[in-house]
């Protein structure tokens, strides 16, 4: 492990590269090379991104083979370009091991030991990788699984704008930039090869970091370096875990800026945001960007998309005289592994990581009474959310017993992973609950928080979640599309509350009637919100400026909130049955015109099984990579067809009764609301013993010790009665 790096560490690469197999099976091939003019020689820079160690062509999430992405596909793209062209050279460029369930495998359900090798850092060490930039989900498990990544590697991790914490941004966390003797046609050529990440780490992973880095902004980093790194060497190559900015996001994605206002890169490698360019329609409008030539700001640029799913080249036609080198011309390509067989040598490789894998996600930890998906999760309240915000409640309570925040109003926020964009949906079928389905419900390897916020910081937090609406014009007859570019993991639900969204309203205005066990919140009122890290340190935006403490003992716990989920369902001790608790929603307003979103084609048969009223069908479809269709949302003010059933009818509102008395609060409230809409769920569809089971856990948490502060005497006794009753007439039908 390099710390405090300040000299370049100077090492040679062979020449000549071995010819690999090649399979003859159909595949993606490259022109062999040519040269007219022997003075022109040609240098080709091999890139991968974004692996996130999907390493094999398989979707583990739905067990199905895939044939768009992964990285021993992508090995066979590479194999074919060193067997037809004599100089080449491969760089990635971060997010290398965190993101598939094999890595998930790897780093914390079957712990490698120190000094273990990931098998993705096997395959990269099999790849003869030349370097690789540091990128924003390398530091999702802390800095000592970083750190031994890199010790078990055969090249180095790069990255120019993360410092040690204390130093005045002076000494580097990390290796900041290596100068590789290189040979072209016998030729030697000297390349400087340097890294950043995006500055909101800080944010991101703030409990790993806070204390021990400091962090630069990309661009004020490579000004610093790049000239020096230049001065020293023929060529500068940035590997810049850094995309493209289509809105106002620039440090975050800031490879134009990067292009526009750094002298001396001879070819930027970006990646982070998950496309490819060149040939990204979606970057036309953006000044400097020329996508048919494969250049920003003139500067050679690729980004090869993720998961393997591309690999990128940017070849450099250059002459040399008297040992100065020239770039005359460029080319950048993209090329996309569909239709690739896979390299037998990296499948052997890490067949068994693959195998352990399968068998991991496949076993079975609870059993689910009716499938459930995120279909509508952006516009209305969804039952995947409910899960994960009652495993949250459930957890925070029970840990929190006995502490001083035991009193506290307890709330809890869960954000949509998977809900259309780039991501497609979470879907999870009644029966057997799987490991897989508990990564589709809740895709990142997130650790449960708890942040403290006034009514102030709660009314920002929902907020900055209520950006993901357009402003919507009751009075215009023309389409309107509901549903601004937002991106999904940061639109939080917030359970233990109730608010309406008046989408009519600007951004930062459209919070209404938000109520706290019947009252309004107001400034003065504190809460402890149960998140993730990512939220907890400031990702998102949503905290921004608060004064938001943590919990210090649940950060120290480090539980992961999809164990959470696991355990929580475990405890259940019964099928779960999905349900929403409707405590957001739209406000309805009258709209001259139609108001549309886009979502699963399989939407449709949702609404029909649900009776959902909010939303309903065009019957448009689009022509997408998820299998869109075209709905409108009818701001009504049921998000539903009434199922309640006038014995639980009665029973809560004979509960909410006592909430609006201050006879009942706290965290009981929610869990019997729980239990209640669970019975309900079931007696709506004539399943009296599932319903039973749910009225026989309200008894139970009526009757917990612990429960008895957050109820009046006689308010429980009038409860405990009246839901005897109940259980009696269910076990009659």
């Amino acid at each position: 492990m390099l710390k405090n790096w300040r000299f370049p560490h100077v090492f040679k690469r062979a020449a000549i590269l071995s010819l690999l197999f090649v399979f003859l099976s159909p595949m993606v091939t490259f022109g062999e090379e040519h040269d007219e003019n022997d003075d022109l020689h040609e240098l080709m820079i091999m890139t991968t991104t974004d692996i996130h160690s999907y390493l094999m062509p398989y979707d583990y999430m739905n067990d199905t083979e895939v044939d768009d992405y992964g990285l021993v596909k992508t090995a066979t793209l590479i194999d074919q370009i060193r067997a037809n062209h004599d100089n080449t050279i491969l760089f990635d460029n971060g997010d290398i091991f965190q993101g598939s369930l094999l890595g998930e495998l790897e780093a914390t359900v079957e712990p490698l030991e120190e000094g273990e090798t990931q098998a993705i850092i096997k395959a990269f060490n099999e790849l003869d990788y030349a370097a690789a930039s540091i990128g924003n989900h390398e530091f999702n498990f802390g800095l000592d699984f970083l750190d031994n990544a890199i010790e078990t590697s055969n090249f180095p991790w790069l990255n120019a704008n993360v410092y040690e914490a204390g130093t005045d941004l002076e000494e580097h966390r990390f290796q900041p930039y290596e100068i590789i003797e290189h040979e072209v046609d016998g030729k030697t050529i000297t390349l400087g090869v340097i890294g950043f990440t995006p500055p909101q780490i800080m944010q991101w992973d703030n409990l790993h970091l806070e204390g021990n880095v400091e962090v630069e902004h990309i661009v004020e980093s490579a000004q610093r370096y790049v000239p020096e790194l230049a001065e020293q060497t023929d060529l500068v190559v940035a590997l810049a875990h850094t995309g493209v900015n289509t809105g106002d996001r620039e440090t975050e994605h800031a490879a134009v800026s990067l292009a526009r206002e750094v002298d001396g890169i001879d070819a930027l490698v970006m990646g982070h945001a998950h496309q490819t360019f060149p040939e990204n329609s979606g970057y036309d409008n953006v000044e400097g960007v020329d996508d048919e030539a494969g250049t920003i700001h003139g500067v050679p640029a690729v980004m090869a998309g993720s998961w393997g799913s591309h690999l990128g080249t940017i070849q450099l036609d250059l002459t040399e005289e008297n040992g100065e080198w020239t770039v005359v011309s460029s080319k950048s390509e993209v090329t996309g592994v569909e239709n690739v067989e896979a390299d037998q040598g990296i499948v052997d490789l890490i067949v068994d990581v693959h195998e352990r894998t399968l068998e991991y996600v496949d076993s079975v930890v609870g059993t689910m009474a009716d499938s459930f998906n995120t279909f509508f999760s952006l516009v209305m309240d969804n039952e995947v959310l409910q899960l994960v915000n009652d495993a949250q409640l459930w957890f925070t309570e029970d840990y929190l017993e006995g502490t001083e925040y035991e009193d506290k109003p307890l709330l809890s926020a869960a954000a949509p992973f998977r809900a259309g964009y780039r991501g497609g949906y979470t879907e999870v079928d009644a029966g057997d609950l799987r490991v897989r389905d508990l990564a589709d419900i809740y895709v990142y390897d997130n650790t449960l928080q708890v942040v403290e916020v006034d009514g102030d910081g709660l009314n920002q937090w929902l907020e900055r979640s209520a950006e993901s609406f357009n402003q919507i014009d009751p009075n215009e007859e023309d389409d309107q599309s509901l549903l601004a570019s937002f991106s999904a993991f940061n639109y939080d639900v917030i359970e233990g509350v109730e608010y309406q969204i008046d989408v009519t309203q600007p951004i930062g205005e459209r919070i209404t009637d938000l109520t706290y066990e019947g009252e309004p919140v107001t400034s003065d009122m504190e809460f402890l919100v149960a998140t993730n890290n990512y939220r907890a340190g400031g990702g998102g935006d949503h905290l921004e400026g608060l004064d938001a403490p943590l919990v210090d003992s649940l950060q120290a716990l480090s539980i992961e909130n999809r164990y959470v989920i696991l355990d929580y369902i475990q405890d259940l001790g019964t099928d779960y049955t999905p349900y929403a608790s409707y405590n957001w929603s739209i406000k309805p307003i009258e709209t001259n015109g139609r108001v549309l979103f886009n979502s699963s084609a399989d939407g449709a048969e949702h609404i029909d099984k649900l009776g959902l009223t909010a939303v309903s069908a065009t019957g448009e479809l689009i022509d997408d990579d998820n299998n869109g269709a075209v709905y409108t949302y009818n701001f009504t003010e049921e998000m539903r067809a009434g199922t309640d059933q006038p014995d639980l009818h009665t029973l809560e509102s004979t509960m909410n009764d006592y909430v609006d008395a201050g006879e009942l609060g706290g965290p009981l409230e929610n869990q019997l609301g729980t239990a209640l809409k669970q019975a309900k769920h079931h007696e709506s569809h004539e399943r009296y013993s599932q319903s039973v089971k749910f009225m026989e856990n309200f008894l139970k948490h009526l009757n917990r010790k612990q429960s008895d502060r957050h109820i009046e005497e006689a308010a429980k006794a009038d409860l405990q009665e009246k839901t005897e009753q109940i259980i009696e007439g269910l076990n009659d039908n």
